[in-house]
């Protein structure tokens, strides 16, 4: 398959991933945190609220960097 065909395959397989989160967010007001992976709870798709999100982040690359030889 061409760079190009993989690219736009890619690009629809995200749309059609990003459709199912808004679609789940819409039945459960539920939605998953990019940065940390925490489904949080939110009014609007904007923004979400506070959750720690930094503080996870760290933790998790403290814990990659001890897994790390």
């Amino acid at each position: 398959m061409s760079d190009a065909a993989t690219r736009i395959l890619d690009r629809l397989h995200q749309e059609a991933l990003d459709e199912n989160e808004e679609r789940d967010w819409y039945r459960t007001g539920r939605i998953p945190c990019h940065d940390c992976g925490t489904t949080v709870r939110t009014e609007t798709l904007e923004t979400l609220p506070e959750h720690r999100c930094s503080q996870r982040q760290q933790a998790r690359r403290e814990r990659e960097a001890k897994e790390t030889p």
